[in-house]
């Protein structure tokens, strides 16, 4: 008499290989999603620094000087939606400098801060360079 037997469920290798799969496939992903996230929060800094530099064009228009304080240019106090970056303004030989700076997880961004001046966007030193404006 022969008896069959049916066996339900996956071996230990099979298990094994598929972990080995996800581990590969999250390994290739997450890097991927990490710099598009840091990228899309970026962009929000960028429109950001964009927006003070027609604020401070406007302001200087209609009092004939540069703002020295980011409240009256619509940042009371320089945190951006969702507090990725912190902007600091301040006066130079040129005019003014407007930075951003990354906090709290938008640290680890390999374009760390981001810069604009009267005569656009500051590249280079301690600034991000061209690619980190592009969009």
């Amino acid at each position: 008499m022969q008896h069959s037997q049916c066996e339900n469920g996956f071996s230990l290798i099979e298990l094994m290989i598929v972990l080995a799969i996800v581990a590969i496939l999250a390994s290739v992903t997450i890097p991927s999603y990490t710099n598009y996230v840091y990228k899309s929060r970026r962009t929000d800094a960028i429109a950001a620094l964009l927006q003070l530099q027609l604020a401070q064009e406007a302001w200087r228009a209609r009092r004939g000087r540069y703002s020295t304080d980011l409240a009256g240019l619509g940042w009371p106090d320089g945190r951006l939606a969702g507090g990725n970056y912190r902007l600091r303004l301040q006066l130079t030989a040129n005019g003014w400098l407007a930075v951003a700076e990354p906090q709290g997880p938008q640290a680890g961004d390999p374009c760390d801060r981001l810069a604009v001046d009267a005569r656009g966007p500051v590249y280079g030193g301690p600034f991000g360079g061209r690619d980190c404006w592009n969009r």
